[in-house]
């Protein structure tokens, strides 16, 4: 479980950078750069998130769990382009990508919480 908590912070700690170069990106190549970094890393944290929802519920649940987790995916990919393009037209393309790259640091901060909470847990039931 751990691994899996490793892949989907490194798979978000890319995706932030690849924000931020899409914003300052002038020329093809940085362009590019920034696309490519952020396929690879939404490819993974995509992946991981999706192997993430299917290990929690009991057998019996998974298929309402996963259900719903879809749900909220195809509500977020509604919802995201949707917020993004009002504030790409609002404030501009930089502004944009750099509130995004910024709003991917709670994803983060959030999974490392989770973790901590996690290794803590074997300790305290063994007291």
């Amino acid at each position: 479980m751990f691994g899996t908590f490793s892949c989907l912070s490194k798979g978000i700690v890319i995706l932030i950078p690849s924000f931020i170069v899409l914003a300052v990106a002038q020329t093809k190549f940085v362009l590019w750069l920034g696309l490519i970094l952020f396929s690879f890393a939404s490819s993974v944290v995509i992946n991981v998130i999706n192997s993430f929802a299917s290990k929690y519920g009991l057998q019996n649940e998974k298929g309402a769990i996963l259900g719903i987790f879809r749900s909220l995916q195809a509500l977020a990919r509604a919802i995201g382009p949707l917020t993004a393009s009002f504030a790409y037209w609002s404030i501009g393309e930089k502004a944009t990508y750099i509130i995004g790259s910024l709003c991917l640091l709670c994803p983060l901060l959030i999974l490392v919480n989770v973790q901590h909470r996690l290794r803590a847990l074997p300790m305290k039931i063994a007291k």
